[in-house]
């Protein structure tokens, strides 16, 4: 495991990471660790919408014409089969 040390912490930065860590019963270490974890893991939720979307306005922009709500849902019940 790496070691990390913060330098320049802002005292409210601090105080914030003191009382979550009290509030869920770890130690500030810990809390700044499950920070961390978490940030990282929506980075990684924000990427895999961004992907979706662009992958949706490439198919978007093959299209002819715009789909009809009946058309979309048969084309998503097609895809679960």
């Amino acid at each position: 495991m790496k070691t990390l040390t913060i330098r320049g912490l802002p005292d409210e930065a601090h105080a914030s990471l003191k009382g979550w860590a009290r509030k869920n019963r770890r130690s500030l270490n810990q809390e700044m660790i499950a920070e961390l974890a978490r940030e990282i893991e929506a980075e990684g939720r924000r990427e895999r919408v961004e992907q979706i979307i662009a992958s949706a306005d490439k198919f978007r922009a093959g299209l002819k014409r715009a789909l009809s709500a009946e058309e979309i849902h048969e084309i998503i019940e097609d895809g679960r089969d």
